[in-house]
Protein backbone atom coordinates (compact mmCIF):
# COMPACT_ATOMS: atom_id res chain seq x y z
CA UNK A 1 0.00 0.00 0.00
CA UNK A 2 3.26 2.25 1.02
CA UNK A 3 4.64 1.82 -2.62
CA UNK A 4 1.23 2.44 -4.37
CA UNK A 5 1.29 5.95 -2.66
CA UNK A 6 4.63 6.81 -3.15
CA UNK A 7 4.16 5.91 -7.13
CA UNK A 8 0.76 7.73 -7.48
CA UNK A 9 2.63 10.65 -6.03
CA UNK A 10 5.62 10.54 -8.17
CA UNK A 11 3.42 10.22 -11.10
CA UNK A 12 1.35 13.79 -9.34
CA UNK A 13 4.90 14.98 -9.21
CA UNK A 14 5.78 14.72 -12.72
CA UNK A 15 2.58 15.80 -14.19
CA UNK A 16 3.10 19.02 -12.45
CA UNK A 17 6.15 19.41 -13.29
CA UNK A 18 5.46 18.90 -16.87
CA UNK A 19 2.49 21.39 -16.72
CA UNK A 20 5.43 23.68 -15.04
CA UNK A 21 7.09 23.48 -18.08
CA UNK A 22 4.56 24.21 -20.39
CA UNK A 23 3.48 27.28 -18.85
CA UNK A 24 7.15 28.46 -18.33
CA UNK A 25 7.64 27.85 -22.32
CA UNK A 26 3.79 29.91 -23.14
CA UNK A 27 5.27 32.69 -20.88
CA UNK A 28 8.60 33.24 -22.55
CA UNK A 29 7.51 32.85 -25.93
CA UNK A 30 4.61 35.80 -25.01
CA UNK A 31 6.59 37.99 -23.67
CA UNK A 32 9.45 37.53 -26.36
CA UNK A 33 6.82 38.17 -29.02
CA UNK A 34 5.40 41.14 -27.18
CA UNK A 35 8.53 42.80 -26.80
CA UNK A 36 9.58 42.45 -30.43
CA UNK A 37 6.68 45.43 -31.09
CA UNK A 38 7.98 47.92 -33.64
CA UNK A 39 11.61 46.75 -33.93
CA UNK A 40 10.00 43.49 -35.69
CA UNK A 41 8.24 45.46 -38.24
CA UNK A 42 11.91 47.51 -38.79
CA UNK A 43 13.98 44.53 -39.16
CA UNK A 44 12.09 42.49 -41.43
CA UNK A 45 11.08 45.08 -43.69
CA UNK A 46 12.04 44.16 -46.83
CA UNK A 47 13.78 41.10 -45.61
CA UNK A 48 16.15 43.20 -43.54
CA UNK A 49 18.03 44.70 -46.46
CA UNK A 50 18.44 48.26 -44.61
CA UNK A 51 21.27 48.29 -42.55
CA UNK A 52 22.47 52.20 -43.16
CA UNK A 53 21.31 55.22 -41.93
CA UNK A 54 20.77 57.69 -45.08
CA UNK A 55 20.56 61.13 -45.86
CA UNK A 56 17.18 63.11 -46.71
CA UNK A 57 19.17 64.13 -50.11
CA UNK A 58 19.45 60.07 -50.71
CA UNK A 59 16.09 58.98 -49.75
CA UNK A 60 14.89 61.93 -52.44
CA UNK A 61 16.02 59.39 -54.94
CA UNK A 62 14.95 56.39 -54.50
CA UNK A 63 12.05 54.71 -55.93
CA UNK A 64 8.58 54.66 -54.16
CA UNK A 65 8.18 51.93 -51.12
CA UNK A 66 12.04 51.74 -50.63
CA UNK A 67 12.92 51.12 -47.11
CA UNK A 68 15.01 53.73 -45.13
CA UNK A 69 16.36 54.81 -41.95
CA UNK A 70 17.20 58.60 -41.28
CA UNK A 71 18.20 60.65 -38.68
CA UNK A 72 17.32 63.53 -37.63
CA UNK A 73 14.56 66.30 -36.18
CA UNK A 74 11.03 66.46 -35.83
CA UNK A 75 10.86 70.19 -36.49
CA UNK A 76 6.83 70.29 -36.29
CA UNK A 77 3.62 68.69 -36.97
CA UNK A 78 2.27 69.41 -40.51
CA UNK A 79 -0.91 67.26 -40.72
CA UNK A 80 -2.96 65.18 -38.55
CA UNK A 81 0.06 62.40 -39.07
CA UNK A 82 2.44 64.06 -41.14
CA UNK A 83 5.94 65.83 -39.71
CA UNK A 84 8.32 67.80 -40.81
CA UNK A 85 11.87 65.86 -40.28
CA UNK A 86 15.00 67.56 -40.97
CA UNK A 87 18.98 66.34 -40.98
CA UNK A 88 21.83 68.05 -42.35
CA UNK A 89 20.58 67.25 -45.54
CA UNK A 90 17.44 69.08 -45.85
CA UNK A 91 13.58 68.78 -44.93
CA UNK A 92 11.26 65.80 -46.11
CA UNK A 93 7.36 65.02 -44.72
CA UNK A 94 7.34 62.19 -42.41
CA UNK A 95 3.89 60.37 -41.78
CA UNK A 96 3.63 59.10 -38.12
CA UNK A 97 0.40 56.99 -37.47
CA UNK A 98 -0.49 57.12 -33.72
CA UNK A 99 0.60 53.63 -32.91
CA UNK A 100 4.33 54.28 -34.59
CA UNK A 101 4.67 56.90 -31.76
CA UNK A 102 4.91 53.83 -28.60
CA UNK A 103 3.95 56.26 -25.94
CA UNK A 104 6.97 58.59 -26.99
CA UNK A 105 6.95 62.51 -26.84
CA UNK A 106 9.39 64.34 -29.48
CA UNK A 107 10.21 67.45 -28.70
CA UNK A 108 12.07 69.33 -31.54
CA UNK A 109 15.67 69.45 -29.90
CA UNK A 110 15.00 65.53 -29.30
CA UNK A 111 17.46 63.59 -32.05
CA UNK A 112 15.89 60.74 -33.33
CA UNK A 113 15.88 57.59 -35.92
CA UNK A 114 13.37 57.01 -38.20
CA UNK A 115 12.81 53.38 -39.88
CA UNK A 116 9.64 53.53 -42.69
CA UNK A 117 9.60 53.65 -46.45
CA UNK A 118 9.32 56.26 -49.20
CA UNK A 119 5.80 57.61 -50.42
CA UNK A 120 5.78 58.91 -53.67
CA UNK A 121 2.58 60.58 -55.25
CA UNK A 122 3.74 62.18 -58.31
CA UNK A 123 6.99 63.36 -58.91
CA UNK A 124 7.23 66.12 -56.73
CA UNK A 125 5.56 64.55 -53.55
CA UNK A 126 7.67 62.29 -51.56
CA UNK A 127 7.67 61.65 -48.02
CA UNK A 128 8.23 58.60 -45.50
CA UNK A 129 5.72 56.54 -44.10
CA UNK A 130 7.16 55.85 -40.66
CA UNK A 131 6.79 52.43 -39.20
CA UNK A 132 9.20 52.75 -36.32
CA UNK A 133 11.37 55.15 -34.29
CA UNK A 134 13.08 55.62 -31.36
CA UNK A 135 15.01 58.98 -29.59
CA UNK A 136 18.85 58.71 -29.53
Amino acid sequence: MKDEKMKKKSKECKMKKASLVAVFGVAVSTVAFAGSGNMAKHNNMNNGTVTEVMTIEQVRGLSDNSPVIVRGYLLRQNGENSYVFQDNTGTINVEIDEMDWNGMNVAPSDYVEIWGEVDKNGASMIEIDVSAMKKL
